[in-house]
């Protein structure tokens, strides 16, 4: 099932489903029921409205339905994906981009995903958790076994600058959207503990002017001029880069603690209407230290449906820098091992008999 049948689909989108090796038949109109048989139909919310969705349902009974709500912004989208669910029909989340949607075709057309990549994405469950740290402890461990990583901050609503860098995701901008990234760009990143960073926007008014693409693009990019790349989508599920983040990371931790564990319900609810489950995170605890009497470390991640990867106790310095000690290093370095491993970069060893 090849044809695609479309209906309020821009050219962009229309050319990577002809790249994927599909067959785009736009539309002005919706077609003949008979026309589309054994075929797919892709709608737009720009085209068809919301109300409609049960018509649609009614005049192709039997077709596969996929409805591209475009409305940005998460807060109320989740009824239209319910009202989807009850007609049988696909829910394309808006931000969604054009390389998303193909596997969400292939999702339904019970074909082979292409897993690609090697970003390590980091999301926050508020701003201040310390999200950006614990990526910088990861980015900096990773870097001392030996592999060349990037560091991008993402989080476009919470950058965190207290000056303004001299590069910068705002300074890159025009050549990401040109897409014109050369590899000599990279020796324009800052040098940080053993890996190249590249700071988030200065300008933190644009953090809504950035766009899925440019942000999809950007990690392509570093993600074939280093062997990791970690970043840091912050806690905003507004921001787009938060978006394509949690679509495209091949390893998805989220940093909390035992006082969020309503943001972190909130999240894994969020996540289930973007085609993921809660067992494609792992939890970081920080500060698990401090007691709250809130819920246990059990209780937050079997609310969650998610394992908890490490946690972090609070540190005197905190949240400048994560210092851990001896016990805590050791676990960290073998947490790090086990993720290399998991991607390919690293060889199991044995001890004592025993592959680790």
């Amino acid at each position: 099932m090849k044809n695609i049948y479309t209906l309020g689909i821009d050219q962009i989108t229309l050319n990577e489903l002809r790249n994927a090796e599909y067959t785009t038949v736009p539309q002005n109109e919706l077609p003949d029921p008979e026309q589309v048989k054994d075929s797919v139909l892709l709608l737009t919310s720009d085209i068809v409205r919301v109300e409609k969705i049960n018509e649609i349902r009614d005049r192709y009974k039997f077709i596969p339905i996929l409805y591209w709500y475009k409305k940005k912004g998460v807060r109320g989208y989740q009824s239209v994906h319910l009202r989807c669910q009850e007609h049988q029909i696909t829910f394309i989340p808006p931000r969604t981009t054009p390389k998303g949607i193909i596997d969400i075709i292939r999702i339904i057309q019970d074909e082979e995903i292409e897993v690609y990549g090697n970003t390590i994405g980091f999301f926050g469950t508020a701003p201040g958790v310390g999200c950006t740290v614990v990526a910088k402890a990861f980015a900096k461990r990773f870097a001392a076994a030996g592999k060349k990583v990037i560091y991008l901050g993402l989080d476009l609503y919470d950058p965190g600058h207290d000056h303004k860098p001299a590069i910068s995701l705002d300074v890159l901008r025009p050549r990401i959207t040109g897409k014109i990234l050369q590899t000599g760009d990279l020796e324009d990143f800052l040098k940080h503990d053993g890996y190249y960073y590249l700071p988030g926007n200065f300008d933190y008014l644009s953090a809504q002017d950035y766009q899925e693409e440019e942000i999809e693009y950007l990690l392509e990019w570093c993600g074939k001029q280093a062997d990791i790349v970690v970043a840091d989508f912050g806690s905003f599920p507004e921001s787009a880069a938060w978006y394509v983040g949690i679509q495209k990371s091949v390893l998805r931790y989220v940093v909390t603690h035992m006082r969020h564990d309503y943001r972190l319900t909130q999240l894994m609810d969020l996540a289930s209407h973007i085609h993921l489950t809660p067992n494609q995170f792992q939890l970081i605890i920080n500060r698990a230290n401090i007691p709250d009497g809130v819920v246990s470390l059990k209780q937050l991640a079997m609310a969650a449906g998610a394992e908890v990867f490490t946690e972090f106790p609070l540190y005197p310095n905190f949240p400048d820098e994560l210092q851990p000690g001896r016990r805590e290093q050791t676990m960290l370095d073998e947490k790090i091992q086990s993720i290399l491993i998991s991607m390919g970069l690293e060889e199991r060893t044995k001890k004592k008999g025993i592959f680790s």
